[in-house]
């Protein structure tokens, strides 16, 4: 799409601050105006907006697309839906399943992994099972239900927060340590992806692998830079 408008900016509505293009409101893509609650954020959407040439190209403006997902989706209708699916992360958490071999990328998965599955049982009194290999563990219904009653009580940007890391990371607990800054992007970035950094120092540089693990530091990146703007509410 090529740039229609001149100028973006801020202005300060009901229910938090909107961005302008033009003086017109940013609409999210089911329509509803962009309007979030703090006014950092709402800066750095416009400064995302303002930033574009001549054609938008949306895989640029990283805060928009969680900001449209947290108006549109997780304060929405289909929050339940997505609480749902967040909440079979936990039934298959990627923390959960240590590989069996070889003796050092088990050893680096204990180092990292087992201080955030002692952080979710000290935080939230949830106690997920591990195994050792890929066969599938079913998770004890009581945890599934403590994690299911934290995810429904998270509202609409904590929630973007946590799915927007989960889907990225294959971890709710990751993610949730992420929300609370227990984690910061680059530990969460190492923990979720400690198979694939290990299998490159293992093995050699393989470009596109490291491409890919590069985007996903990115992703996880712009979710922490998202929480911290999203903190202060002016």
């Amino acid at each position: 799409m090529k740039k229609f408008y001149k100028t973006a900016d801020v202005e300060k509505r009901e229910g938090g601050y909107a961005v302008l293009l033009d003086g017109k409101p940013v609409k999210t893509p089911l329509g509803r105006p962009l309007v979030v609650p703090a006014l950092p954020l709402a800066a750095g959407l416009a400064a995302e907006w303002a930033a574009q040439g001549q054609v938008l190209k949306p895989e640029t403006m990283p805060l928009t697309r969680l900001a449209n997902t947290m108006v549109d989706k997780a304060a929405g209708p289909d929050r339940a839906d997505m609480n749902a699916e967040l909440l079979k992360y936990g039934g298959s958490d990627l923390l959960c399943y240590f590989a069996p071999h070889p003796s050092d990328l088990v050893r680096k998965q204990e180092d990292v992994w087992r201080p955030l599955l002692a952080w979710m049982e000290e935080r939230y009194g949830i106690v997920l099972g591990t195994a050792s290999g890929v066969q599938f563990r079913q998770q004890p219904p009581e945890a599934l239900e403590k994690l299911k009653n934290i995810i429904d009580g998270l509202d609409a940007g904590a929630f973007t927060v946590v799915q927007a890391a989960a889907a990225t990371a294959g971890s709710v607990i990751i993610a949730l340590a992420l929300l609370e800054g227990r984690l910061a992007a680059e530990t969460a970035y190492a923990a979720a992806f400690v198979d694939e950094l290990h299998q490159l120092e293992a093995w050699g540089e393989d470009e596109e692998a490291r491409r890919r693990l590069e985007a996903k530091r990115g992703e996880l990146a712009e979710v922490v830079r998202f929480r911290e703007l999203l903190k202060t509410s002016v």
